[in-house]
Formats: structure tokens, sequence, C-alpha cells
């Protein structure tokens, strides 16, 4: 069974070395990160979750306590949207089926909250599985944003998916 637990400074040494190139860093985090991944990065991360209200909590997700994952929630209070994102299982674990629960708790926790009505997420047209994941678990595909993120001197297009609070009740 797939848990969520607060991410925490110990967590960071894991998440490091789950990034060793500047492609697989935008790919997690988008074009914004430095390479490589550092600690004060993941420091500014965490304590974006220290204000009332939050403006991103993120999580390592375990199965029988081993970290096997890892996701965040950004938060526009202001217009009820919720961004996934950041979202990785661990490179020794892919392959064993935890993307879809990953995704599934990270749904329920962003709908926890009432203010929300909205969760979105950005993907990278060629990452087809994460496409798969994302619409298997009810995200529809809103547009794309064209050469929106250069890494690496090429240019990826990034796809827009979305789930309203109302789709999951929908029957």
């Amino acid at each position: 069974m797939l848990t969520l637990a607060p991410f925490t400074h110990e967590h960071f040494t894991l998440l490091l070395d789950w990034f060793p190139t500047r492609a697989a860093l935008a790919q997690w985090g988008g074009p914004f990160l430095d390479f490589p991944l550092s600690p004060d990065q993941l420091e500014r991360m965490l304590a974006e979750g220290s204000s009332t209200p939050p403006t991103r909590l993120c999580w390592m997700a375990e199965s029988e306590g081993t970290p096997v994952g890892h996701v965040q929630l950004a938060f526009d209070w202001r217009n009820g949207n919720a961004l996934l994102s950041r979202v990785a299982i661990a490179p020794e674990m892919r392959g064993r089926r935890f993307s879809l629960p990953l995704i599934a708790l990270a749904i329920e926790r962003a709908f926890r909250f009432d203010a929300i009505e909205r969760l979105e997420l950005n993907v990278y047209t060629w990452n087809a599985p994460a496409i798969r994941t994302y619409e298997q678990s009810g995200f529809i595909l809103e547009g794309v944003r064209r050469a929106s993120a250069l890494v690496d001197g090429q240019r990826w297009d990034t796809a827009m998916m979305s789930l309203l609070r109302a789709d999951r009740a929908a029957p």
C-alpha cells in the first residue's frame, strides 16, 4: 500500500540522486531549477509549505516504509487552483506500478482543501507514459504550449492538463 509522508530534510540526499542530468532535472522540476539539484533548492521548496495557507506542499511516497516516489502540490488560493508538479518515481522503483496510486493520493490531497476546485499540471509532450498515467487518473488535455521550454539547446512542448472537482463526482 502506498502512503504519502511529509518531505523532510532527511529525504534530501535520496532525491538529489534521482536526477543525474540537466534534462532529467528539467523533466521533473521544469526549466527553472538549476542543475545539479541542490539542498538549497529543496530547502526553498520546503519553506513554501510553512506559510498559512501553504503555497506548496511536498511529499515522499512510501511503500512499506521504503521511499518510492515524490510529489508536490503548489497552490493558487485566490483562484482555487492547485498545480500537481514534480512527480517522480525513484529510478530503482520504476516499472512497479506506483505511478497511478501516487497520482491518486495527490489528487485526494489537493481536493481535501474545500477552496480547491481545479487541479492542473504541465507535462512535456514527449513523455507519453506520464500523459497516459494522467489521462487514466482523469486529467483532460487542455492544450499545448509549443516550444515552451529550452533544455540543453532543445525546445520542448508542454501539454497542459486539468482535473476539476466536479469531474471527480461525475458518473
